[in-house]
């Protein structure tokens, strides 16, 4: 695993809102457990959603988000985009607007954001076990639509599982391994195996020219104020809202 910078979320008591590491002129955070479940139904906002979105002073308005599916597309919001309304079918988005947010919602797969310091363009992406890759996607479209350079692109892995609580089937992580490496999989004493997101991100972001990676130490799974599929179970899971944005003048 390539060195990155370690960083730890903390969550007073009631806290409903962490931020993210992110560079000067950028705001990035996410929701916690206790701002409720970030769904979105049939295209409404829900009243936990509605609440944490005002609670921020932002309005709904300015907000880009997608429809994900575990994919490795990315959205491209230009100034023919409409914020406030589903993007499209992806798990990801790039910009260089300055009057927007873009969200994605997680809950055990990875936001991450992506920051370029000389163009000021940015993205956000959902990187589960079957999106790995999503980040070097959206940090190739930065390079060929914003002229981005990947020594210039900081980056920030947030909240997920951890390999700690990712046990998987031996089939699925022989298959990872092969895509992403070895250091992409953990064995237990047991034999159990389990798939570690963070590592085969920090490993192809490193590849990709990234020099600068930081990385969010929190698991999801094993810290109850975050929202987790594994442990609260697929009827009861909470999900929480990533965002980030060019900072209000």
């Amino acid at each position: 695993m390539k060195a990155a910078h370690r960083h730890a979320l903390e969550a007073p008591p009631g806290a409903r809102a962490a931020l993210l590491p992110a560079h000067k002129g950028i705001r990035a955070g996410i929701s916690l457990a206790a701002a409720g479940d970030m769904a979105r139904s049939k295209g409404d906002i829900l009243p936990h959603r509605a609440r944490f979105i005002e609670s921020l002073g932002i309005s709904p308005g300015d907000m880009c988000m997608i429809r994900q599916v575990h994919s490795r597309e990315i959205l491209v919001i230009d100034q023919g985009a409409t914020p406030g309304i589903p993007a499209g079918v992806a798990d990801g988005m790039i910009t260089a607007r300055t009057d927007v947010l873009l969200t994605v919602t997680v809950a055990d797969c990875l936001p991450i954001l992506l920051f370029d310091l000389r163009t000021g363009a940015f993205g956000l992406v959902h990187s589960g076990w079957k999106g790995t890759g999503i980040a070097v996607e959206a940090l190739r479209l930065m390079g060929s639509i914003f002229g981005s350079r990947p020594k210039e692109v900081r980056v920030t892995i947030g909240p997920g599982i951890g390999a700690c609580c990712y046990a998987v089937p031996q089939e699925r992580a022989e298959r990872f391994a092969a895509e992403f490496g070895a250091g992409s999989v953990t064995r237990a004493r047991d034999g159990q195996t389990s798939l570690d997101l963070r590592a085969a991100n920090v490993s192809l972001l490193g590849e990709a020219g990234v020099e600068d990676i930081t990385v969010v130490s929190n698991c999801t799974c094993c810290t109850p104020w975050l929202g987790s599929f594994r442990r609260q179970g697929p009827h009861d899971y909470t999900l929480m809202l990533a965002y980030v944005g060019a900072e209000k003048a």
